[in-house]
């Protein structure tokens, strides 16, 4: 393949800026609750998810941790995928 002479270059400050600003942590907060919302009403007789948001040096995070009413630990992780399809729609 032929090289066009263009070259992307990122700007990395710009980048990381925007992974921990206020607009991308409300973001994230919104789908990581639709996601445990989600994994809830899919999981046997309710669920209990824990919804962690962090924002870190580098970028905000979200987390989903398990269900820790589920003695069976492949329903709660169905519930968990669930959970992440509920997330797809959430604004």
């Amino acid at each position: 393949m032929a090289s066009s002479g263009f070259r992307f270059v990122p700007n990395r400050r710009n980048i990381a800026s925007f992974l921990r600003s206020a607009e991308t942590r409300a973001l994230i907060e919104r789908k990581t609750r639709a996601a445990a919302e989600a994994a809830t009403s899919a999981a046997p007789a309710g669920g209990q998810f824990r919804v962690d948001i962090e924002t870190g040096d580098r970028r905000v995070r979200g987390a989903v941790i398990g269900d820790y009413s589920a003695t069976d630990i492949e329903a709660s992780r169905a519930a968990l995928l669930s959970g992440l399809d509920g997330a797809r729609g959430a604004d």
